[in-house]
């Protein structure tokens, strides 16, 4: 029987850790594992998801299936009832003792070493001292696109200053990716968009103008496409429908739209991950990482959200991809309860996908604990040089 409880992990897709969810009601904690409306709205704010929500809603929070795979691993870590109130309460009294203590409990319970962050937190901000082990950052495309957009007198002017940002990034400041919401910000069925194009339509997209800047946008993304081949660093794409919300089709997030611009040739020396394993489009994902050879697959998000049909979810990915492509991610924001649960679940699932194969003959015993220690910890050395 396969065990990798034992096995460190690399998440290689998390935000950082908020100190105001130290202390959380019952509530509160479940609700970090809700990525779908509120449903009272406030022009206040942007994001739906953080919107007020009724009583009716609330009661739902406390009912989603991975609330109560959080609570039934939750209450062996704590040593408590398997109940939503008895976990909170006990968290809180650890974590009004120190935060960041309760969350290095957790991560040496999941065996988490290590931690890439979606973050514009400066890399000597102390808040990133709250995530334990050791923490590598990625390079977020889209404020610093924005930004450079309002400042910018040109369409050159301001992919020169976003490529020398993106230089020092990498180079001076350790970052180790870059991450893009291609299929939020424009959709993943583009085609390239040439400078020449850039430069025309640049007066409409400082101005606002929403096609133009999805033209520019996409313009800067395969700029980053190219000179992350000289940097050395993959970009990381958010794929699939996590319950979030954005303009446009959800459908435009299907990693197989992503085809006729990865294989153009100029791209494929470009690592891409696709993160949150394109659900719910999993064949999808596992699919185009078999068919370009530059393409990986992170499976943050499925671990843990889905984590009632987590096993199916690895054999659906595990079945196509090759394993040398696959990492474990959680997509994780807020509390540590969420990285900390897609390790759990992710482990769980890997022991009992390979577990099976192997019961099936089609994998030998070794080949499968080779296999499920490549996922959780030994593909993101890999692909982001740790082991040098």
């Amino acid at each position: 029987m396969l065990d990798f409880a034992d096995v460190s992990v690399i998440d290689n897709h998390c935000h950082p850790i908020e100190p105001e969810k130290a202390v959380m009601d019952p509530e509160m904690l479940a609700r970090e594992f809700f990525h779908g409306m509120g449903d009272i709205p406030d022009p206040g704010i942007k994001k739906a998801k953080l919107w007020g929500a009724t009583q009716e809603l609330r009661y739902h929070f406390l009912h989603m299936g991975v609330v109560h795979t959080m609570v039934c691993q939750l209450s062996k870590v704590l040593g408590c009832p398997a109940e939503l109130e008895a976990v909170t309460s006990e968290r809180n009294r650890r974590t009004a003792e120190s935060f960041a203590a309760y969350a290095r409990l957790l991560y040496d319970d999941a065996g988490i070493v290590g931690t890439v962050l979606d973050t514009g937190l400066h890399k000597d901000d102390p808040i990133l001292e709250l995530i334990p082990g050791k923490v590598m950052r990625l390079f977020q495309m889209e404020p610093l696109l924005r930004k450079l957009l309002e400042q910018s007198g040109s369409y050159q002017e301001l992919l020169r200053g976003y490529q020398e940002t993106l230089d020092r990034a990498v180079r001076d400041d350790g970052c180790i990716g870059v991450k893009s919401h291609l299929a939020e910000q424009v959709g993943f069925g583009v085609k390239p968009v040439s400078e020449a194009e850039a430069e025309a339509i640049f007066p409409a997209a400082k101005t606002g103008d929403s096609e133009a800047f999805k033209k520019l946008y996409v313009s800067i993304f395969t700029a980053t496409l190219l000179q992350c081949q000289d940097l050395g660093v993959p970009v990381h794409l958010h794929s699939g429908f996590t319950g979030g919300l954005w303009n446009g089709s959800i459908s435009n997030a299907d990693p197989f739209l992503l085809v006729h611009l990865l294989r153009q040739p100029e791209f494929l020396q470009t690592r891409i991950v696709l993160l949150h394993g394109g659900y719910p489009w999993i064949q999808h994902a596992a699919a185009v990482a078999h068919a370009l050879p530059h393409v990986w697959v992170d499976m943050g998000w499925m671990t843990p959200w889905i984590s009632l049909r987590i096993v199916e979810c690895y054999r659906d990915v595990i079945a196509m991809a090759p394993l040398s492509k696959l990492m474990i991610g959680s997509g994780g924001h807020g509390t540590p309860e969420i990285a900390w649960l897609a390790a759990k679940t992710a482990k769980i699932a890997l022991a009992k996908a390979l577990g099976d194969a192997v019961k099936l003959d089609l994998m030998a015993s070794k080949q499968a604990e080779k296999a499920g220690r490549m996922i959780l910890h030994d593909n993101a050395v890999r692909m982001y040089g740790l082991g040098k």
